[in-house]
């Protein structure tokens, strides 16, 4: 039995606690990595996309208490899956998820 709990106390250490605040995200770096992805003049379109990721965490931080604790590790951990996490995806996320959960 000691072995049981030593394991579920070792495995719960690892857990990432998401739920209790919004991790940074390299918000210049993802901007920039998508706009050439996408084969777009980087100048302009880079700032207006770290204008509103910027503007996105704004949201997040303002609202992120009103959601569930499983939805916002969902949500965080789904934007991050391909390397290029963004706020606007988890603020859209959670948005979603909200209207669709019962109240």
């Amino acid at each position: 039995m000691p072995s049981l709990l030593s394991a579920a106390l070792v495995a719960a250490s690892l857990v990432i606690p998401v739920a209790e605040g919004l991790p940074a995200f390299p918000t210049r770096a993802t901007c920039e990595t998508g706009i050439r992805a996408m084969g777009i003049d980087a100048g302009q379109s880079v700032q207006q996309c770290v204008t509103d990721e910027t503007s996105a965490r704004a949201d997040i931080e303002r609202e992120w208490a009103q959601y569930q604790p499983a939805l916002r590790e969902r949500c965080v951990a789904e934007t991050q899956i391909d390397g290029s996490p963004s706020y606007v995806e988890v603020l859209e996320c959670l948005r979603i998820g909200a209207n669709k959960s019962p109240q």
